[in-house]
């Protein structure tokens, strides 16, 4: 595939981008280049490979949800800054 200049400069006006004759020459010189290089994954022949295969043995190992109930909520609150209520008070980060 080749990439033209005609396509880096409307590319590069959708982005507002103000590129000189020169910068486009590069711009779609390099671009063509990267595309090219990348081309080259087409010539692999992958019609015997499956589509969700992996490299390592691995099963999906999550565990079960269960809900316990701690009781040593001051152990739990000791190490935060500031607790108010058995909760931990952080920073407002949302500003009207």
């Amino acid at each position: 595939m080749k990439v033209s200049e005609e396509k880096i400069l409307n590319l590069a006006s959708q982005l507002y981008m103000g590129l000189d004759e020169e910068e486009t020459k590069n711009l779609a010189k390099d671009v063509d280049k990267i595309v090219s290089d990348v081309d080259i994954i087409n010539e692999v022949d992958t019609k015997d490979i499956k589509r969700d295969v992996s490299v390592l043995d691995r099963r999906n190992s999550l565990r079960k949800d269960e809900v316990n109930k701690y009781s040593d909520i001051e152990g739990l609150l000791k190490n935060g800054k500031e607790v108010e209520d058995n909760m931990f008070v952080l920073p407002k980060i949302v500003q009207n």
